[in-house]
């Protein structure tokens, strides 16, 4: 189940869920799912023991009426996120706010062209979105005061496991959205086929073409 369906009116952080959801939830755990629920490491919400095909058909029905039902993994939308600054007190920075980033990928068309892709924030070192494995890295630093984001890219948590590289300098708060898009746009550009990954395409090319769409050419 797509976890950013979660509260997407009327509330201040687009993954929190209602208490109207999360009685939802507990109804459909306790109809379908033995009484369990998980949420995973990719912070989406799995109901574990559903037995029969007929009960999958009334379950997704629930969801669809609800506006929780659509599945996702591996898309570019689909964020893993810590709680950042308004939650907790050891982030530097917010990384809620950056979800705003998921909306615009999927308006802009970019999630269904880039596929698999996994994107991961942190709003401090202590990283606890995982940033350091995502495909596309967020750390959330401090720059004399002001909020930065570090972009890493290359990192992968598969078996081919592997700790993305730093790029360049951060980004503020108003443009890490459009630089994101800026190394999705040129994974798309580079890359061989539509079934070359942005993983693969970066593990063929390196960071320079990523480096140069961000900063621009060396002098």
């Amino acid at each position: 189940m797509r976890r950013h369906g979660l509260a997407e009116a009327g509330r201040r952080h687009p993954r929190d869920a209602t208490a109207d959801q999360m009685e939802l939830l507990a109804e459909l755990a306790e109809t379908y799912s033995r009484d369990e629920l998980r949420i995973n490491h990719g912070q989406n919400v799995i109901l574990p023991h559903v037995r029969l095909q007929r009960h999958l058909e009334a379950l997704h029905e629930r969801l669809t009426a609800a506006g929780l039902a659509t599945a996702s993994t591996g898309p570019a939308s689909d964020i893993i996120a810590c709680p950042g600054l308004d939650c907790c007190a050891s982030p530097m920075r917010r990384s809620i706010p950056m979800h705003k980033l998921s909306k615009s990928l999927v308006a802009s068309g970019r999630e269904e062209k880039a596929g698999d892709l996994k994107i991961k924030i942190s709003g401090c070192i202590n990283a606890c979105g995982h940033h350091h494995v995502g495909h596309i890295g967020i750390l959330g630093v401090d720059r004399k005061g002001e909020e930065y984001y570090q972009i890493t890219l290359g990192g992968s948590a598969d078996n081919t496991t592997a700790i993305g590289e730093i790029v360049g300098p951060g980004f503020g708060e108003g443009e890490i959205t459009a630089a994101v898009e800026t190394v999705i746009d040129t994974y798309l550009g580079l890359r061989q086929s539509e079934g070359e990954t942005f993983i693969e395409t970066w593990r063929r090319v390196g960071q320079q073409p990523f480096k140069e769409a961000l900063y621009g050419s060396p002098a």
